[in-house]
């Protein structure tokens, strides 16, 4: 009989020992860690996936609005630099006299006026040099007279600013 309970014995251990090792007692926690860990893994790469594509995304669209903030900069850059032409052009009419302007808009041109201001020195001509223009028929009468007003007009919107507001009210009240 001694030795059925030592075959007994080895059974039991082999049943014991076999159930150990195929998992049966402890090794279905590991299984199930296991399966919970994969299924961690999964979802973190489906976020990797999800965040790379949102972050291409994201790199389209601050490439865009860079090329938009370029031909803005470019833009605005252009619009400075027409806007200061325009008041370096603008002082200039401003400075300039009649006979300039006549010749800045190719109504007459330098040597007519250079021969109008002889003609004044050299007869004591007491006219003003876009007169003798017209004098000698260099322009006519009525060109040179609508040139004269608007050189006027301009002249007067530089000083008028200047001036203040209070004063053109009263210079167009007592007009």
């Amino acid at each position: 009989m001694d030795i059925v309970y030592i075959l007994l014995a080895c059974c039991v251990a082999g049943v014991l020992l076999y159930t150990k090792l195929n998992g049966s007692g402890g090794g279905g926690a590991a299984r199930a860690v296991e399966a919970a860990l994969e299924r961690d893994i999964q979802l973190m790469e489906l976020r990797l996936a999800n965040l790379t594509e949102e972050c291409g995304t994201l790199q389209a669209s601050v490439a865009s609005m860079r090329g938009r903030l370029h031909t803005h900069a470019e833009h605005e850059a252009d619009r400075a630099r027409q806007l200061r032409d325009a008041a370096v052009q603008s002082a200039t009419e401003q400075r300039e006299s009649l006979p300039e302007r006549l010749v800045r808009k190719g109504l007459v041109n330098a040597d007519q006026v250079a021969k109008a201001e002889a003609y004044r020195r050299n007869t004591g001509n007491p006219l003003p040099t876009e007169e003798i223009l017209a004098l000698l028929g260099f322009i006519a009468p009525d060109v040179l007279r609508a040139e004269r007003d608007e050189h006027r007009r301009q002249t007067r919107t530089v000083a008028a600013p200047e001036a203040g507001p209070a004063s053109t009210e009263g210079g167009e009240g007592s007009a």
